[in-house]
């Protein structure tokens, strides 16, 4: 990922905030030659990617009909989670003298590290702590006890969990820092004035990450 200097997260604790706070992340690995030599290109699945922040490690699960699975299995090479964080299309027009072109301010973090495959037990406790992860915000939010243990257990083969260990972190906060900072701060004011509370906590970061600028 080309990461500017001055696009760097502040710290590794903000980039695990944003994998938090948007876990449905897209895994990406390699493709694979067929018998022919064609190659079949790089294969990606969106899952939902949950963060234990100690253990610097990503917990999924991907269904086994998937080709992909098949491929993960085959070829243990390393593999790519990506995740997006808030963004928003910046018009030009927001801009105090209208003189830059428009862009777009975004978040991104990129994870690289190799799986590692889960037995039975260990797939039913992550799958407890993804309903966990999802549905405890919620209002007498569904719980895996609403049904029987048989059937929770009776789909467990049709699924492969693995944890993914990260051996390297990148993380891109793109947030007008290379622009004028009147012009930034322009555009974080625009932001926060947004409908949309992604777009809000877009705006607050770019504020934060600009206000202390020379």
């Amino acid at each position: 990922m080309f990461v500017r200097e001055c696009w760097k997260p502040r710290s590794e604790s903000e980039i695990f905030e944003l994998i938090e706070q948007n876990p449905w992340g897209l895994l990406v690995s390699n493709g694979t030659a067929t018998a022919g030599g064609a190659f079949s290109g790089p294969l990606a699945t969106n899952l939902p990617l949950i963060l234990s922040r100690p253990e610097r490690i990503l917990t999924s699960h991907i269904a086994r009909a998937n080709a992909h699975c098949a491929a993960l299995l085959r070829d243990q090479s390393p593999v790519l989670a990506i995740f997006h964080g808030p963004s928003s299309y910046v018009t030009g027009s927001w801009y105090p003298q209208r003189d830059m072109p428009s862009t777009v301010y975004y978040t991104a973090v990129h994870c690289y590290g190799r799986l590692e495959f889960q037995d039975a037990g260990n797939l039913r406790e992550s799958l407890e702590e993804l309903v966990h992860r999802y549905e405890d915000p919620i209002p007498d939010g569904w719980q895996t006890s609403d049904i029987a243990e048989k059937d929770v257990t009776r789909r467990l083969p049709s699924i492969l969990g693995f944890v993914m260990k990260i051996e390297r972190l990148e993380g891109k906060f793109k947030l007008g820092q290379d622009e004028p900072k009147r012009d930034a701060l322009a555009v974080a004011e625009r932001l926060l004035a947004s409908d949309d509370s992604r777009v809000r906590a877009l705006g607050a970061m770019t504020r934060r990450y600009n206000e202390d600028r020379p």
